[in-house]
């Protein structure tokens, strides 16, 4: 019994074949049609993972055992939600040094930094950058912290940070505008007018639409200071813990050591902030789910104009064969033979629509990680996600046309013309 079935299943799906390449251009264009909603969802969820993949990898450069201790007051606002700080008093380069100090007693490796300028002009020479370049002024323990390697040249010395002097380590894109022929170390810039040497380079890591950290200029914490600072700058510490397991730990050390520093109560409340990456990182990513709901509604709401149109040409289709149908039955066919024929050209024409969607979805959708400048995204669950969809598309919209079929009467239908 269960063989019978199995073959009447394997000529139902043979003759919807048939039935199709009778009817090729209408079975391409409705398969079009599902592609193009299946396009829809596939690229708009893509381009959300991309996002959130280009998302990851650049807070993950920060690397997840750090975390920040800065002032606070500064509004992180996405979408109807957000996070607003209170507005804290600012934390002096004396302060940051202190609390690098004390920290490194206590066997944790700190680094302080100052974002000095973000639309800095460096010129070469004839040749400048665009006003884009952000200059940092920062310690000696900054590339441990930060993972920042040196790809030609060095980093700054002991001495050099000790004694302030004018050199500085560009990134590669400052690199690649100023000195496309030649080798940067040992060169003459000049950041906003104050002169420099070049002593080294750093490796690329990568620019988005979130961080440029390919377009920095770093100066000596000290050099920076004097040259660029002012009595209302703020200073960063950047805080490494030895194990990202303990990473509470550490955030506790240094919350109680900065509130030594500051001389806090018992009972007053923080007045500087701990930022960690992985926290920015999950507002954006709690953000970017938000959109990709969205982004999924808009494809089924494209899926299900498509499903209309294929119930709809199903239905054509029934009318034109009524005869075929007819005969069909007149010699022996049942109606569940009927109904399996026509699910089986609404399933396989949804399913043909899909590998299409699919596959221009995944461009449309990486389309952005070319533009991110970011890795190809292949979301599995997706692509899964859309087959599926196309095959219960082929049975909502082929099912009504498949019992309307399977019920007509053998002798009406063989008498329609």
């Amino acid at each position: 019994m269960k063989k019978i079935r199995q073959t009447i299943l394997f000529e139902a799906i043979s003759m919807a074949i048939q039935a199709l390449r009778a009817q090729l251009l209408r079975a391409v264009l409705t398969a079009l049609i599902i592609a193009t909603g299946i396009t829809a969802l596939v690229g708009m969820l893509t381009a959300t993972s991309v996002m959130e993949s280009s998302i990851s990898n650049q807070f993950t450069t920060m690397g997840a055992n750090t975390f920040t201790i800065q002032q606070g007051g500064r509004t992180i606002q996405i979408g109807r939600n957000g996070i607003k700080e209170k507005k804290q008093s600012q934390i002096p380069l004396k302060t940051a040094i202190k609390l690098k100090n004390n920290l490194a007693g206590k066997g944790l490796l700190a680094s302080v930094s100052d974002n000095l300028l973000s639309t800095a002009i460096i010129r070469h020479i004839d040749k400048e950058t665009n006003p884009n370049v952000q200059v940092q002024a920062v310690d000696i323990n900054f590339p441990s912290v930060n993972g920042l390697e040196i790809s030609e040249g060095r980093f700054f010395s002991g001495l050099e940070q000790k004694e302030g002097r004018s050199v500085a380590v560009l990134a590669p894109d400052i690199v690649k505008q100023l000195f496309p022929n030649t080798s940067a170390v040992g060169e003459n810039i000049r950041i906003n007018g104050k002169p420099y040497r070049v002593i080294g380079i750093t490796k690329a890591k990568g620019n988005s639409s979130f961080m440029s950290s390919d377009n920095l200029a770093y100066l000596p914490l000290m050099s920076g200071h004097k040259d660029f600072g002012s009595p209302s700058s703020s200073y960063v510490t950047n805080i490494l813990s030895p194990n990202p397991k303990i990473i509470d730990a550490a955030i506790n050390e240094a919350i109680s050591t900065m509130r030594s520093i500051r001389k806090l109560g018992p009972g007053e409340e923080n007045d500087f902030n701990i930022r960690q990456a992985d926290n920015l990182s999950s507002i954006l990513l709690e953000s970017l789910s938000s959109i990709g709901i969205g982004a999924a509604l808009i494809g089924i709401i494209t899926l299900l104009g498509a499903s209309i149109s294929l119930m709809n040409i199903m239905l054509v289709s029934v009318t034109e064969r009524t005869s075929e149908i007819g005969t069909r039955k007149a010699l022996g066919a049942s109606q569940n033979f009927i109904v399996m024929q026509f699910l089986a050209e609404a399933i396989l024409i949804s399913i043909i629509g899909g590998f299409i969607g699919v596959f221009f979805g995944l461009i449309v959708g990486n389309g952005l990680a070319f533009a991110l400048d970011t890795s190809v995204v292949l979301p599995f669950k997706w692509i899964l996600l859309a087959f599926i969809v196309s095959f219960f598309v082929g049975i909502i919209s082929g099912w009504y046309p498949a019992r309307k079929a399977a019920k007509l009467d053998p002798i009406e239908a063989l008498r329609y013309e």
